[in-house]
């Protein structure tokens, strides 16, 4: 869940003043824990269970801003509080469809920033 976390930090520091006015440059999201119920298959996962479980009064489900930044109620991802970010998904991650989908939506949202996706 580090590149969530990352996500949201970002994300905040597009809209908020950081302490001591500090800039982010650029961040690394690695193995991002991004969800979509528009993503087949993911309502049998372990994966959906588990967050079932942290987190049952979740509004949106699996559509909550918190896994999936694309989602209709989600902020613009053009407020990505960074000049470049880095994503990593891993070829044999269930959720790795979810990590490349993130990159595209970042791309078509208008940010001006560079994004780079690596997919091991």
């Amino acid at each position: 869940m580090v590149g969530n976390i990352v996500h949201v930090m970002a994300m905040r520091a597009g809209t908020e003043k950081l302490p001591g006015d500090v800039k982010l440059s650029g961040v690394i999201a690695a193995f991002p824990y991004f969800w979509s119920s528009e993503i087949e298959a993911n309502r049998e996962t372990l994966y959906y269970h588990l967050w079932k479980f942290l987190y049952p009064s979740i509004p949106g489900g699996i559509d909550n801003p918190l896994l999936n930044p694309w989602a209709k109620d989600a902020p613009s991802l053009t407020g990505l509080g960074c000049s470049k970010m880095l994503v990593v998904v891993g070829e044999l991650d269930p959720l790795r469809i979810a990590g490349i989908q993130y990159v595209d939506e970042v791309k078509k949202s208008g940010w001006k920033g560079e994004i780079d996706l690596i997919d091991v």
